[in-house]
């Protein structure tokens, strides 16, 4: 059936998608109110417009977005306006390494297959709860560029080894982390359990950042994809670390914030880890 949906012209896979979003929306309190609550949160943080039913469409959009994505990889490319495209093929042919940082925004899942046209690159993921979903996953992104590997201790040796050849390594790290993998920072000024390996990867092996979205255009346009190289070092201290690296999702966020996925748990409290800080 997703074969058969994803089959459909991207931008009428989006309108699908759109329905869907806010059809779930509609009849599930539970996600309602995740998606309200995180939105109006940051909008009322940010001075952006709170516009939830928008939201669930648009998350709908994600959705479609990944599977014409995963079954269109070529024509999804074409797609896909690449800003500082230069810049970017520059830092990764340094032979020095280069992490790339991502979020839930848009068309994310574009962003790997980009970078892999032009250089080898491994990319981190944490797996889904369902071993079919895994399975998709993994038929749909394999690519001679991309070596995917988990979110674990053997991914974390992956992740390095291919930095040490000079390679470039890409982390969705806006999702929240295992206990002990991360910190509570500061995200849309509330606490979020956020990853603190990207910060320590970088100051380990002293390689560039680099901050990168994927905004949706107008329906079946495609994407354009934005980045924002940190010039800066990250701070020692890993909360002050983490909330850095939050504060420039945040910055790509805005630009396009009904476009992010709200409906994440992004706040929630993985078993086991310490209670938030209060503020």
């Amino acid at each position: 059936m997703l074969r058969l949906i994803s089959s459909l012209p991207l931008a009428v896979l989006q309108v699908f998608g759109a329905g869907v979003g806010v059809v779930v929306y509609l009849s599930s309190s539970r996600y309602r109110s995740r998606l309200n609550k995180n939105h109006r949160s940051a909008a009322n943080y940010s001075g952006f417009k709170s516009a939830p039913l928008r939201v669930a469409a648009e998350s709908g959009m994600i959705f479609a977005d990944t599977l014409w994505i995963w079954r269109h990889p070529i024509s999804a490319i074409n797609k896909a306006a690449v800003e500082n495209l230069e810049q970017i093929i520059e830092l990764s042919k340094n032979g020095k390494g280069l992490i790339i940082l991502a979020s839930h925004l848009g068309g994310f899942e574009i962003v790997p297959r980009i970078f892999a046209e032009y250089m080898k690159a491994t990319v981190m993921y944490r797996p889904a709860r369902k071993s079919w979903v895994n399975a998709l996953m993994f038929k749909s992104r394999q690519h001679s560029q991309m070596d995917f590997v988990e979110a674990n201790l053997g991914g974390v040796r992956k992740i390095k080894r291919a930095l040490i050849k000079g390679e470039v390594i890409g982390i969705l790290a806006d999702q929240v982390p295992s206990v002990g993998d991360g910190v509570w920072a500061k995200f849309f000024n509330q606490y979020a359990y956020t990853t603190s390996f990207p910060a320590k990867l970088a100051r380990q092996t002293n390689v560039a950042t680099l901050f990168v979205s994927a905004e949706r255009l107008s329906l079946g346009k495609g994407w354009a994809i934005k980045s924002r190289l940190m010039t800066a070092e990250y701070p020692a201290c890993p909360v002050e670390a983490s909330t850095v690296m939050n504060h420039y999702f945040e910055e790509m966020i805005i630009a396009k914030p009904h476009q992010y996925m709200w409906s994440y748990n992004r706040y929630k409290r993985p078993a086991g880890a310490e209670v938030a800080p209060i503020g």
